[in-house]
């Protein structure tokens, strides 16, 4: 027997004769006696069904209030899909994104999750996290969020570039009538400096079925407070007091607890004379001592204003109007440690963007004929500029404004629309980093000292017109410490549009089809300051970008039921962009209902990520890599320390040299198992896009009525990842690699070990300076896991308990080492340093009259300090050569408890107390974040200080 597919008339003529783009994610049907229909994020076609093949996790505005977060980033960070460390704005006064908040799914970084505001995308930040181009999540007001849609696994075949790892898709509220207010504050109940607070007002008018029209405005003001570490530091955990001596218990002296001041100070030492005059802070040993904790910041301060309107008019009974502005202004001021001189410091190497040549600053002694020196010889200086600016401030102005029309052709759905969108960045610094060109000027020579060399002697250093110890005019300070940053602007225009309806029968089944296209031009400018773009600043990269391309697109999508229980979905979607060859990105998924209460699923698509306008530009970029060990150095390094603080240890408190050996341990430490190096990088004309293959097979199954359980098995590779080998993969394979990819100093201007000490220790390489490479198509990753989700309505004698539950199992997960062994796959990062294998929560909610009561649990498996294979310093070898027992070289599972009471039984109010961390449990310890990225100084955890924290939030509806 042959089955015919029967097409409606005209129906392929209809189809093809307009285009768009994906609908918002909830239209009002136009029968309201029948079930409605719906798009579903991941789809074009409208649908009765929620479950769809494609796994899509919803977290509705009830369920956010619950969770208690207070910003659109906060809520990210709860899906157990999402990853914990993508970019913050708490955390990011050392990225080229200061100011932004991003999210990364599936640990595939930023740039692989599409993030969209009623199913539109939204303008990137307007700049770039080195080349990284992503959505600002601080820019979306959370208040006016109706739900949150997440397809959990890639969508280029229905929404194009960037929907690799999966796409976020946020709806706001709709035909809203009423006026509500909500002021909430959250704050720490261990350190009361640490909280925040958001108030928002929403207003809506008209009934669009009645009065044909609706009009919805919503304001959000947050506000948060800045505080540093000196404030918390004696609350961190006492474990890291006994790894690291810089937060030991005592070590803070006259300032606290803990924190050990720095004898890099004001007005400063010169070694072998001691403190300088005027200083009012000293220690046993009489050395000028700074409380450097008082500049280290833990949160920096945060205002933004995000504004809505959306409005619907119904023109006609088969035609709809509807518009979009959304406005956003967020700041973010960062406080930064003040400058020092260390005239044993090692040199510092950068390069000039313009030339590309390498530049240098050179530390020097004090020389003999200093007034402040009575040493009678040239003596090394420690000095802390008190006098810089020690500020970095990042402002950016956001929006987004469309309009368009939508409505029925006959049996089919249609909408259109057309918008403007853009960002506007400034980031301005001072302090932290000298001018080159202003500290010749007003301190002396930044050329290394040479007995050899008389035209290397500068016998006025630091008796120009900056002086020690002194107050110092403005001019001074601003030749010394000039400003400095980024102004960075986006814009893109879009037109899309889209049909979709019933073309056929098959089987006496319908067949839907949808068709549309888009065309989006995009513009991107980033512009450094000219002291940037000259090289002028101390240690400092610049990045820019000045290019505009237009992209295009064609998409469809189909589906249709060989059997009543099996639905067949496919879609594809061609995108061309400015230089790059046309993709097409293919998806098959299918649903298949086995019973009325279990249905499996199953999808398997292409994703693509065009190269970006800061990837495919002509730029050179400098940026400076922190934090690396370096293999040649860093074992001599550890062993010189070690032996450094053994001769401080045999010291009395009152000999000057106890403290400066084990000042000189920190220091030597830090040079070689964290050094910082100059990384040049060129762009790379011939980039291709970023590929992936990705695939789902799942099922949900309700075992009783009102329990539904799904399960999906995911897997996502990519290749052709455009991007850069990391300073760490470069390092170990430094003897493979051609000359000039890494580049050391020579063995001369090695400022760690003397030359006897370099015999003493084995020490035969000169101190690291530079790599060097371009972008690249090399890279590959490959990852897999399982998705869990329950959902339950569970009816008890005292009232109703609804259960909602997340989990991801991580199977595998894996970056391709092109330098290892030839080319292979690295080792499974599942559980080790950033990713734990399994990430869940859950949570009840009981009703009981007007209150509600909710308890939710979030569990983060362990994970070894260990990264990749080139990691060695976290081995369990390398763990026990730093003093670690076998239990300290991993980072604890962790489970939080939060609870949320919600109070609504006085007419219009509504109240609820979040309480987070109800049992006030430490995160984990984490030696390596508190080694690598602090320094072994710096505490990395705001939430090991924040303990118990509290909510209370109001809403009166007017």
């Amino acid at each position: 027997m042959k089955h015919k597919l029967v097409l409606k008339q005209c129906s392929l003529a209809v189809a093809l004769a307009l285009g768009s783009s994906p609908l918002l994610a909830q239209d009002a049907a136009t029968d309201t006696q029948a079930p409605q229909r719906v798009v579903i994020t991941g789809s074009n076609l409208k649908r009765i069904d929620s479950e769809t093949a494609t796994p899509v996790q919803v977290v509705k505005k009830e369920e956010i209030t619950r969770m208690g977060v207070n910003t659109v980033k906060e809520l990210m960070d709860t899906l157990t899909s999402a990853d914990r460390n993508a970019l913050s704005d708490v955390g990011g006064s050392n990225s080229f994104a200061s100011g932004a908040s991003s999210v990364s799914l599936r640990g595939l970084g930023k740039q692989s999750t599409l993030v969209l505001l009623n199913s539109r995308r939204v303008a990137p930040y307007a700049l770039a996290d080195y080349n990284e181009v992503f959505t600002n999540l601080d820019t979306l007001p959370l208040d006016a969020v109706e739900r949150v849609e997440i397809l959990r696994n890639g969508g280029s075949a229905i929404y194009g570039s960037d929907a690799v790892a999966g796409v976020i898709n946020i709806i706001t509220r709709s035909d809203y009538k009423g006026v509500q207010a909500r002021a909430s504050h959250n704050q720490s109940t261990k350190n009361s400096q640490i909280h925040e607070s958001t108030v928002a007002l929403t207003g809506g008018m008209g009934d669009l079925s009645t009065d044909r029209y609706n009009v919805l405005a919503n304001v959000e003001v947050y506000r948060r407070n800045a505080t540093n570490w000196r404030s918390l530091v004696d609350d961190i955990n006492p474990a890291y007091g006994e790894k690291f001596s810089a937060v030991a218990p005592g070590s803070g002296q006259m300032f606290g607890e803990r924190g050990a001041p720095s004898t890099f100070s004001y007005p400063g030492n010169i070694i072998g004379q001691g403190a300088l005059p005027g200083c009012e802070t000293k220690n046993a040993a009489g050395l000028c001592v700074y409380d450097r904790f008082s500049r280290f910041q833990a949160q920096p301060s945060a205002n933004r204003v995000n504004a809505l309107v959306s409005g619907k008019l119904a023109i006609s009974d088969t035609l709809e109007g509807f518009a979009e502005v959304l406005y956003s202004h967020t700041k973010t001021d960062y406080m930064s440690a003040y400058a020092i001189y260390d005239s044993t410091g090692s040199t510092s190497i950068w390069g000039d963007p313009r030339t590309s040549e390498q530049r240098t600053f050179s530390y020097r002694n004090l020389p003999a004929t200093h007034p402040l020196n009575t040493t009678g010889k040239a003596a090394a200086l420690r000095y802390r500029f008190i006098d810089d600016p020690g500020y970095r401030t990042t402002s950016s102005d956001q929006y987004r404004v469309l309009a368009g029309l939508r409505g029925n052709l006959g049996d089919y759905d249609w909408e259109t629309a057309a918008g403007v969108m853009g960002s506007k960045t400034k980031d301005r610094s001072r302090g932290g980093f000298f001018s080159l060109s202003g500290f010749q000027q007003v301190i002396g020579a930044t050329v290394a000292e040479s007995d050899k060399d008389p035209s290397t002697a500068d016998p006025l250093f630091f008796n120009r017109s900056y002086r020690l110890g002194q107050v110092n005019t403005p001019e001074v300070l601003n030749l010394l410490f000039p400003e400095n940053g980024y102004d960075g602007k986006i814009t893109q225009s879009f037109v899309d549009g889209k049909i979709s309806g019933e073309v056929g029968k098959f089987m006496g089944n319908p067949v839907n089809v949808a068709v549309g296209g888009e065309i989006r031009h995009e513009k991107f400018n980033i512009n450094p300051t000219a002291n940037l773009m000259a090289g002028d600043i101390v240690s400092n990269g610049a990045a820019t970008a000045n290019a505009s391309r237009t992209n295009s697109s064609v998409f469809t999508e189909a589906n249709l039921k060989p059997f009543n229980s099996l639905e067949l979905t496919g879609a594809v979607r061609i995108d061309k962009f400015k230089d790059v060859k046309a993709h097409a990105s293919p998806k098959l998924s299918a649903r298949w209902e086995a019973t009325p209460q279990l249905m499996v699923r199953g999808t398997w698509e292409s994703g693509f990520r065009a190269p970006n306008l800061t990837e495919s530009a002509q730029s050179n970029k400098f940026s400076f890599s922190n934090g690396e060990p370096d293999p040649k150095r860093c074992d001599q390094a550890q062993r010189l320390a070690n032996d450094l603080r053994a001769q401080s240890d045999a010291l009395p408190d009152t000999d000057p040299d106890k403290q400066f050996k084990s000042a000189r341990a920190d220091t030597v430490e830090s040079r070689e198992c964290a050094a910082s190096l100059a990384s040049i990088v060129r762009n790379n004309p011939d980039l291709k896009p970023e590929v992936s293959r990705s695939a789902t097979l799942g099922f949900v199954v309700e075992p009783v009525k009102g329990t539904s359980f799904s399960l999906d098995v995911w897997h996502i590779k990519r290749k052709d990842e455009i991007g850069l080998k990391s300073t760490a993969e470069l390092l170990a394979s430094e003897d493979s690699l051609p000359a000039g990819i890494v580049n050391r100093l020579p063995v001369e201007l090695d400022r760690t070990f003397t030359a006897e000490e370099r015999e003493t220790y084995g020490v035969n390489d000169g101190p690291l300076a530079s790599t060097s490479g371009m972008f690249e198509n090399t890279a590959q990753t490959k990852t897999s896991g399982v998705d869990l989700s329950l959902t339950s309505r569970i009816a008890t004698p005292i009232g109703r308990v609804d259960v909602i539950g997340n989990a991801t199992y991580l199977l595998d997960y894996k970056i391709f080492a092109p330098n290892r062994n030839g080319g292979s796959w690295g080792d499974d990062l599942a559980g080790q340093h950033g990713t734990s294998k399994l990430t869940a929560n859950l949570m009840g909610t009981l009703g009981l009259g007007a209150f509600s009561h909710s308890l939710r649990a979030t569990l983060r498996s362990p994970q070894k300090l260990q990264y990749d294979y080139y990691d060695e310093q976290y081995t369990p070898a390398g763990c026990a050569d730093s003093g670690y027992e076998p239990n300290e070289c991993r980072v604890a599972s962790y489970v939080r408890w939060d609870y949320n009471l919600t109070y609504t039984g006085i007419r219009n109010l509504t109240l609820s107390l979040f309480v987070r961390n109800v049992l006030n449990h430490r995160p984990p310890v984490d030696l390596r974040a508190f080694g690598l990225d602090g320094g072994g100084v710096t505490p990395q955890d705001l939430e090991d200080v924040q303990g118990r924290s509290v909510r209370v939030t109001a809403e009166y509806r007017f």
